[in-house]
């Protein structure tokens, strides 16, 4: 049996190890906020797509998958409303508290009505309610900006058993960093190693999983979907691949690269570029440190790094971002500006991110994609502890070095 598959052996779900935790999450939650809410949410479906997802599933553990949910939360009661029939008599055995109901959306204001004070109610997750579903409420619910804020400061620090369950999903990142090398072959396309490597990580215990895979003689930028990722490896190719996938809902995420074949020079330098400017930001990955003085620090590595280098052409998405129930958590993610795609980096608000508390958890990837030379991407995730930094994923930041047979 190898390590991922013990793994996989002990994962349970947040709800089995910690009974009453969701429960306590929710109390916590009204006892701050003072009023009562609507917690609107969309399932996993979409992946990395949906910030409301992670909000409803801290609070309850439930996944609608591709259907959309809505917490009654009061003082007297939790009640948990499903737009899927489908997924009601999953709810129900899962969540027998939340006495989950299914009802269209269009019923959904004269269900909540009843139990909530006359003037309008906050919404956490409004801003991804679908237009009919928020028309039918019309004037009754509004954004909670306060209610909102109030949840992520308490989803940005994580209960021990919740990193559990973050670290079960860097065991399965490991698995899948392992596999990649004899997988390369000739005629095999990247889409098809992809597919390969998503299924090894379901059949690990992960419950959503999606790779890209960047396999070019000059990589340009991640590549995810089959209709991009046609590429069949050469020799001398750079090889990337990024790994996001959840385990229980909870974000596990990292990057290597390698090349087939030797390491171009050319190619060593913006690995190298990369590797500094990671390392730089887990030095400064401690207890009472800015999120921004970190990113700021990676900027710095960055800034050194490509001295000398035009890159007025060149591509980079943000180098890092939070990890929780939500690929992209509230709170540290905004410490780290998303550029990709835009002539300028846009500005980052002022006192983004908040200070590293233990119990935190980021994922740094600092990357560079050059026209006319290649690209350089490396991820590691991070558990922020008393102590300092504790890197989840073990499997080597050194390059594969891939060898095609005959």
């Amino acid at each position: 049996m190898t390590g991922a598959e013990a793994a996989r052996a002990t994962i349970r779900p947040l709800a089995a190890i910690a009974p009453g935790l969701h429960q306590q999450r929710r109390a916590t939650l009204l006892a701050r906020v003072g009023r009562p809410l609507l917690v609107f949410g969309m399932g996993s479906a979409l992946g990395a797509g949906s910030k409301s997802h992670g909000a409803l599933r801290h609070l309850t553990g439930w996944d609608g998958h591709e259907s959309a949910s809505l917490l009654l939360l009061t003082p007297d009661r939790a009640r948990l409303i499903l737009a899927s029939p489908f997924m009601q008599p999953l709810a129900a055995e899962l969540l027998p508290e939340l006495d989950p109901l299914y009802a269209p959306p269009a019923a959904w204001p004269s269900l909540v009505r009843p139990h909530l004070p006359a003037a309008p109610t906050g919404v956490i997750g409004i801003e991804e309610m679908p237009l009919p579903t928020a028309q039918a409420f019309g004037p009754a619910i509004m954004a909670d900006p306060a209610a909102t804020d109030a949840l992520n400061r308490m989803r940005v620090i994580k209960e021990p058993p919740a990193l559990d369950l973050h670290r079960a999903g860097a065991t399965i990142c490991d698995a899948l960093f392992a596999a990649l090398p004899p997988l390369i072959r000739p005629g095999r396309s990247a889409a098809l190693v992809q597919r390969e490597l998503e299924g090894m990580a379901l059949s690990l215990g992960a419950d959503y999983c999606r790779t890209w895979l960047t396999i070019r003689a000059q990589a340009d930028r991640p590549r995810y979907w089959p209709a991009e990722a046609t590429a069949i490896a050469a020799q001398g190719d750079q090889v990337l691949m990024g790994i996001a996938l959840t385990v229980d809902g909870h974000w596990a995420h990292g990057i290597r690269m390698g090349s087939v074949g030797p390491m171009r020079p050319d190619h060593q330098r913006l690995m190298q570029i990369v590797a500094d400017c990671l390392r730089a930001g887990l030095a400064m990955a401690r207890p009472g440190v800015a999120v921004t003085a970190l990113a700021d620090t990676m900027e710095a590595a960055f800034t050194a790094g490509t001295k000398g280098l035009d890159l007025t052409a060149a591509q980079r998405f943000r180098f890092g971002h939070g990890l929780g129930l939500s690929y992209e958590d509230p709170i540290l993610t905004d410490a780290f500006v998303q550029g990709f795609g835009t002539a300028t980096t846009p500005a980052r608000a002022e006192g983004a991110g908040g200070t590293l508390t233990p119990g935190m958890v980021l994922e740094l990837h600092p990357n560079l994609f050059l026209p006319g030379c290649g690209g350089a991407a490396l991820g590691e995730m991070v558990i922020i502890t008393d102590t300092g930094p504790d890197c989840p994923i073990t499997y080597p930041l050194s390059p594969w070095v891939m060898d095609l047979p005959a």
